[in-house]
C-alpha cells in the first residue's frame, strides 16, 4: 500500500517539476524572441555624443535638468539592462504584496522596453509576467508556470501607448 502512495507522490513531483521546467524554457524563448525584436540589428543612434546645443528647442526646466545629468559630449545612452526585486501589490481592493523579481531591458534607439518579472502567487505556483513596448506594439502578457495563460494584452493605439508612459 505505502509502495503505491510513494510511487504516486513521485509522479506527481515530476510532473511538476516538468512542468515548471517546460514553462521556464518556453518563457525564455519568448523572451529572447522579444528583445530580438526589442533591439534590431543594425539600428543605430542618430547622435553618438551629447550635445548641449540639440536642447534649444526644448522646455527651459527640461534644458536644466539635462544639463545637470548629461555631461556635454559623453557617450550617449542607447540601452540599459536593470534587475529588481521588491514586492508587487496584486490586490485590486485590498493590498496583497507578493515578492518578485525581475531582469528588464530598455532601448532608446528605437524606443522600447520588455519587464520580464517572476513572482510567487502562493507556494508552488510561479507567475511569470512580460510588460513591454517591442516596434510600436504594447504587450503585457502573465501565465502560471510560464504555462498557463492568465492575462494576455498586446496591440498598438491605446495599448501601446499606455505600455510606453
Amino acid at each position: 500500500m505505502w509502495t503505491i502512495a510513494i510511487i504516486i507522490a513521485l509522479l506527481l513531483g515530476a510532473g511538476v517539476v516538468s512542468l515548471v521546467t517546460c514553462g521556464s524554457f518556453r518563457w525564455a524563448h519568448g523572451t529572447r524572441t522579444l528583445r530580438a525584436r526589442l533591439s534590431p540589428a543594425g539600428v543605430t543612434s542618430g547622435s553618438r555624443t551629447v550635445d548641449f546645443r540639440e536642447f534649444g528647442n526644448l522646455p527651459a526646466p527640461v534644458q536644466r535638468y539635462l544639463r545637470k545629468v548629461l555631461v556635454n559630449g559623453a557617450p550617449v545612452v542607447t540601452g540599459v539592462r536593470v534587475y529588481h526585486e521588491g514586492e508587487f501589490n496584486v490586490g485590486q481592493t485590498a493590498a496583497q504584496w507578493k515578492p518578485f523579481s525581475s531582469d528588464e531591458q530598455v532601448t532608446t534607439q528605437p524606443p522600447g522596453f520588455d519587464w520580464d518579472a517572476r513572482m510567487r502567487m502562493a507556494p508552488g505556483l510561479p507567475v511569470r509576467v512580460h510588460d513591454a513596448y517591442v516596434a510600436g506594439e504594447g504587450i503585457l502578457r502573465a501565465a502560471l508556470f510560464g504555462l498557463i495563460p492568465l492575462v494576455g494584452v498586446r496591440g498598438t493605439g491605446d495599448i501601446a501607448e499606455g505600455e510606453l508612459m
